[in-house]
C-alpha cells in the first residue's frame, strides 16, 4: 500500500487529515477493491525500468496474488485487490476470494489427491520474514488433521538464500519419485 500511495492522484501535504473525505474522493471503488488509477501508473513505471527496488518487488508481487487470486475481466488492470486502496482496510469479499486458493482451505477438498502423493515435503526458516512459518505450521496440521502423510520440517533461517535445504529436500523427492 505505501508503494501504491507513491501513485495516487492527490499527494498529501503534511498535517490534519479527513480520511472520510479522502475516502470520498477516492471513489467507491477502492472500496469495492477497484484500481482508481494508481495501481496503472504504477505498473506504468515499472514497464519502463530496467531495474526494481525491493519495495517495487514486493508491491508487484502483491499485484500478481491480486491477479491469480482474484482475477476480475471487467476491472481496471483485470483484477480486484483485497483491500482499500485508501484506508488499508481489508475487503471481506475479496478477501474471501483469496482464502478459496490458500493451500490450508484447499486440503479438505483435495485430502485423496494428496493422500495419494508419494512424498509431500514442506520446510521453511522460522525466521521467515513474510511469515510463512505460520502458514506452513497451519498447513501442516490440517494435513495431519486428514490423515495426510508428509514431512514437516523447519529450521534457523529466514526465506532467502536457503539452496543449501535441497540437501534434505531432493534426496526425499528422488525416493518418493522412484517406482
Amino acid at each position: 500500500l505505501t508503494e501504491l500511495a507513491k501513485y495516487r492522484d492527490n499527494k498529501r501535504a503534511p498535517g490534519p487529515v479527513d480520511v472520510l473525505a479522502c475516502e470520498h474522493a477516492a471513489g467507491q471503488d477502492t472500496a469495492q477493491g477497484l484500481d482508481d488509477g494508481r495501481v496503472t501508473r504504477f505498473l506504468a513505471k515499472i514497464w519502463q525500468q530496467d531495474k526494481i527496488s525491493g519495495h517495487e518487488m514486493h508491491c508487484l508481487m502483491a499485484l500478481a496474488m491480486a491477479a491469480s487470486y482474484d482475477p476480475d475481466p471487467a476491472a481496471p488492470n483485470g483484477f480486484r485487490l483485497p483491500f482499500n486502496l485508501e484506508t488499508g482496510e481489508l475487503i471481506p469479499a475479496r478477501w474471501k476470494q483469496w482464502q478459496k486458493h490458500d493451500p490450508i482451505n484447499l486440503v479438505g477438498r483435495y485430502k485423496d489427491n494428496l493422500a495419494s502423493l508419494k512424498g509431500i515435503f514442506i520446510d521453511c526458516g522460522w525466521r521467515d520474514q513474510y511469515n510463512i512459518h505460520y502458514g506452513a505450521r497451519i498447513l501442516s496440521k490440517r494435513l495431519q488433521q486428514h490423515g495426510v502423510e508428509h514431512v514437516y520440517e523447519e529450521f534457523d533461517d529466514n526465506h532467502s538464500g536457503i539452496d543449501y535445504r535441497q540437501e534434505r529436500s531432493l534426496p526425499f523427492l528422488y525416493r518418493a519419485l522412484q517406482p
